[in-house]
């Protein structure tokens, strides 16, 4: 199971270290398959990866928007709907085997970021217009986007 997992630019060489224990990923679950209007499984993965994006500046602070893709299997997370329809709980650390890529804002989006998590509604549209970055797992332990 594919899942993006909510982080801050200080997560991610962390992350590559097998150390790292996140609370809560998104996914595409059998509740966001209810929900949502389409069968394009890209589609489907944009949505957990966007909310994601969003968790990480909203939830965890980030100074910019940080999504950590890592393949868990079903056993090692839970579904959450109680906190979003693409939410699950992932059990323990992720190893770092399991991270696939990341994806970040480029280092200009943070006025955006900042404004958005001000309660800043266009710099919120604005935000999620702006493409993120893809970097490769073996990036993640010397990325320093800001």
């Amino acid at each position: 199971m594919r899942v993006y997992i909510p982080a801050t630019v200080d997560d991610l060489p962390r992350c590559a270290d097998g150390l790292w224990e996140p609370p809560v990923a998104y996914a595409v679950t059998e509740r966001l398959l209810e929900i949502v209007a389409s069968d394009d499984a890209d589609e489907l993965a944009e949505i957990a990866r966007d909310v994601a994006a969003r968790a990480s500046v909203i939830e965890a602070g980030s100074p910019l928007r940080v999504v950590v893709v890592a393949e868990l299997t079903r056993a090692e997370c839970d579904a959450d709907p109680e906190v979003h329809p693409a939410a699950v709980r992932v059990h323990g650390r992720i190893p770092a085997s399991a991270i696939a890529c990341a994806f970040v804002d480029e280092p200009e989006a943070a006025g955006d970021v900042s404004a958005a998590v001000g309660g800043d509604e266009d710099a919120l549209d604005v935000l999620e217009e702006r493409d993120l970055l893809w970097y490769d797992a073996s990036e993640l332990g010397s990325l320093k986007p800001v």
